[in-house]
């Protein structure tokens, strides 16, 4: 009767830990990269499956494509979370894994004589649960292609000199932004207890609509408290607005020094004595690139009376940052640490979107921020009576 007992037990126990032992969830992400890089391209930068927390960007694995460019690959979703996909460095996704098997084709190496940054649209196929992503992902993509269409109007007026056509066509530039930040938004209140609502976070300010994002933050740690992404969000936020105060209009500019072009370190408290505009861009932002001759015009009208210029790129290629610099005309001084979003100046002013500007007096204090277009010009004709 014992040994049965210990034999009823010890099958009992097997049983347990053969359960512990399974494996867990795993969903199918498969695919086909139409145009595929020179193998060269693809040694130096890889097919990547990446997770992202915060700043923090994990990689999960390598992916091979196939000879016909077809690739596939499994996901651990024992806990579901939002995933990305760096293809080439040509095309870029993030998705939600869960419980459906994805199908993601992408272009690939642009083979236009031409070669310009205009990715196509990329549609996450699979089920529901990406429905939310792929409607974030047109807004912007048709965002994207309509403000390339009026910088080619813009470009044009300009060169014809047509100075009116030009400056309602930068105002519907912006406009065009405007709406779609109130669409994203929508989406927001529309899907706000879907954990894959933290895509579409990304993609609203948070210093314009704090108050949306935090709410939807809180709600989804309640509803969802195994999502780890929108507990760091919420970190984030809160980190955020501590740096707001140390930010206010009239707080001193926090210092800074890092490298310009050349290599040669740059202080921010150099400038005092000067009425320094601090611009943080990159060569890869549309809209930086559009507002650009905007700054340039603002420059040549007030530098020789006192305004500079000290402009911090986001950018991680050099060559990239320095071609724009001269295609732009941006004479004044730029600095960057290359790190991309991780810019060590970016993050100590918790910019989160490009661009973004602060205006700061002579004695280094903030006196407005964000300033575009003719508000920047309006500002310093008021600073120097012109």
């Amino acid at each position: 009767m014992i040994k049965k007992t210990i034999i009823m037990a010890i099958a009992v126990l097997l049983t347990i830990s053969l359960l512990y032992a399974q494996p867990g969830k795993y969903i199918t992400v498969s695919g086909k990269v139409k145009f595929p890089p020179p193998k060269e391209h693809q040694e130096k930068f890889p097919f990547l499956l990446q997770k992202r927390t915060g700043d923090d960007v994990k990689i999960i694995d390598t992916i091979r494509l196939k000879a016909d460019g077809s690739y596939s690959f499994k996901v651990n979703t024992s806990k579901p979370d939002l995933y990305e996909l760096d293809v080439y460095k040509w095309d870029q996704i993030t998705f939600w894994a869960n419980k459906e098997n994805l199908k993601i084709d992408f272009r690939g190496q642009d083979t236009a004589k031409v070669v310009i940054k205009n990715p196509p649209y990329v549609f996450i196929e699979g089920g529901d649960e990406n429905n939310l992503i792929n409607q974030v992902n047109f807004i912007y993509y048709r965002n994207y292609q309509n403000t390339i269409d009026v910088s080619r109007l813009h470009y044009e007026a300009k060169m014809k000199k047509d100075t009116v056509l030009a400056k309602e066509l930068d105002s519907f530039m912006w406009k065009l932004f405007d709406d779609m930040d109130e669409r994203i938004k929508l989406l927001v209140k529309m899907n706000s207890t879907k954990p894959q609502v933290l895509y579409a976070l990304n993609f609203i300010s948070p210093r314009k609509d704090k108050a949306l994002i935090a709410s939807t933050l809180d709600k989804l740690i309640k509803l969802h408290p195994w999502l780890t992404t929108a507990k760091v969000q919420r970190e984030n936020l809160a980190k955020g607005e501590a740096i707001a105060k140390k930010t206010a209009i009239g707080s001193p500019a926090m210092d800074f020094t890092q490298n310009d072009v050349n290599g040669k370190p740059v202080s921010l408290s150099s400038y005092k004595g000067k009425y320094v505009l601090l611009d943080f861009w990159a060569s890869w932002c549309g809209p930086c690139r559009a507002e650009n001759p905007n700054v340039v015009k603002a420059y040549k009208k007030y530098h020789e009376k006192g305004f500079e210029i000290l402009a911090v790129s986001l950018d991680d290629k050099k060559d990239k940052w320095l071609e724009a610099i001269a295609k732009d005309g941006l004479t004044w001084t730029h600095v960057s640490d290359l790190k991309g979003w991780k810019n060590v100046v970016a993050q100590m002013y918790n910019i989160r979107a490009v661009p973004s500007n602060l205006l700061l007096d002579k004695d280094g204090n903030i006196m407005a921020k964000d300033l575009r277009a003719e508000e920047l010009d309006k500002k310093l004709g008021e600073i120097f009576g012109l």
